[in-house]
């Protein structure tokens, strides 16, 4: 602290010769002359001192018979001094500080943390609406009570914090704990055949088998059903209707068809191609500067520049493109050609088919060649499970002791 109060008071550094320094110092003090950091180099002293006591300092060593030599001067004062002589230098200082006082005053970046379920976009939109984004004025925001709305309009946070630092908001959030997944064990149901397919595997949870490994099972056949016989094997026994669940893991066939013509055109591009800038602000597009192109070229986007601040995004972008300039020119593929690029497009799109849980078994082509072109048919096997709840409508039922059933609401009428 005592430095930086020197340093705001200016100081000079001096050197002070002569027989009777001892004298000059005690005078010196005598009067509180500050000065600090003296040492001595031989017989001469040299010391720090202030502005303001320079020359009472001169004064008291010309009464002593001492001489006072200025080394260096200092501080802030005589720094003012010099920026006032160089006037558009201190305008450019004092422009520069209030810029950065005046971007200091806005939030520039927006980060979500603790988040799993919610995705951060939804976050960010919902606090937008409340002036929290990249860009705003940071006294604008009430950091309390966007914490309420958060809570109110998200249930699934528990606890939410918003705290701005500098230029940086942050969101801090807890989520709830997830809600176990109610299964309706009540409400009988069948698991139904989705789709055509070859039993591999069948696990039934709760429900009968209808079907076995090795079956072939066609769309909307019941695999499990809700039907499930209770009582002892030789005495009276009668049919329940659970909610069936299981697994049903079958081979399934999807087929694929592909056609490449014989005799074809491609595109072949100029060895040189031309750039181009332009810029966009906003929905306005600025591209003074296209070039002018003759004949057939394709656009590609090379890079694509926002300027901002931090998460904070203009509406100043500056767009490099590339036109590709080409000819077509035809050519003629043969029938083995053909084959190996139909081969490689089925194989491409048969791994495409396999979603979570699915596997791709083995692809088959089969080829059927023409006068001008050739077709491809891929027959892509997959191992997927096949079975969905379906809900069913019943009226319940027993057993007759000869082993036939009748409806329990036929029985009542009959008892009536």
């Amino acid at each position: 602290m005592p430095a930086l109060w020197y340093y705001l008071r200016g100081y000079v550094m001096i050197r002070v010769t002569g027989f009777s320094i001892e004298r000059f110092l005690n005078l010196a003090s005598y009067h509180q002359i500050l000065f600090w950091d003296t040492r001595y180099e031989g017989t001469a002293l040299v010391l720090k001192t202030t502005l303001d006591a320079k020359a009472e300092l001169s004064y008291y060593a010309e009464k002593t018979g001492c001489q006072l030599e200025l080394i260096a001067s200092g501080g802030l004062p005589l720094q003012l001094q010099r920026l006032c002589k160089r006037q558009l230098f201190a305008a450019g200082i004092l422009c520069f500080v209030g810029i950065l006082y005046l971007l200091s005053s806005f939030v520039w970046r927006v980060d979500v943390q603790g988040n799993e379920r919610l995705t951060k976009e939804e976050i960010l939109q919902a606090c937008e609406k409340y002036d929290l984004h990249p860009g705003s004025w940071k006294r604008g925001v009430d950091t309390k009570m966007l914490t309420k709305v958060l809570l109110t309009e998200f249930s699934d946070i528990s606890w939410v914090s918003v705290g701005i630092d500098g230029t940086d908001a942050t969101i801090h959030i807890a989520e709830t704990v997830v809600a176990p997944e109610i299964v309706d064990k009540t409400t009988p149901c069948d698991i139904i055949a989705e789709k055509d397919g070859l039993v591999l595997q069948i696990v039934a949870e709760r429900g009968t088998p209808k079907v076995q490994v090795g079956d072939v099972v066609q769309k909307g056949e019941v695999l499990i059903s809700s039907a499930v016989l209770v009582g002892i094997e030789g005495e009276e026994q009668h049919t329940e209707y659970v909610a069936a669940s299981g697994r049903v893991q079958a081979r399934t066939w999807e087929k694929l068809t592909e056609e490449l013509p014989l005799s074809d055109s491609k595109k072949i591009y100029a060895a040189q191609s031309t750039s181009n800038r332009m810029l966009l602000i906003g929905n306005w597009q600025m591209d003074f500067l296209k070039p002018r192109m003759t004949g057939a070229y394709d656009t590609e986007i090379q890079s694509v520049q926002n300027f901002g601040v931090g998460d904070w995004k203009s509406p100043l972008v500056l767009v490099t493109e590339a036109y590709l300039p080409y000819e077509m020119q035809p050519f003629t593929r043969t029938v083995e050609e053909a084959k190996e690029e139909l081969e490689a497009m089925c194989i491409k799109k048969a791994s495409a088919l396999p979603k979570a849980g699915e596997e791709l078994e083995e692809t088959k082509l089969q080829y059927e060649v023409y006068a001008d072109c050739v077709r491809a048919v891929c027959t892509a096997t997959l191992s997927e499970q096949i079975g969905f709840v379906q809900n069913i409508e019943h009226t319940g039922q027993i057993n007759r002791e000869d082993g036939t059933t009748e409806n329990e609401s036929d029985r009542k009428s009959l008892t009536d």
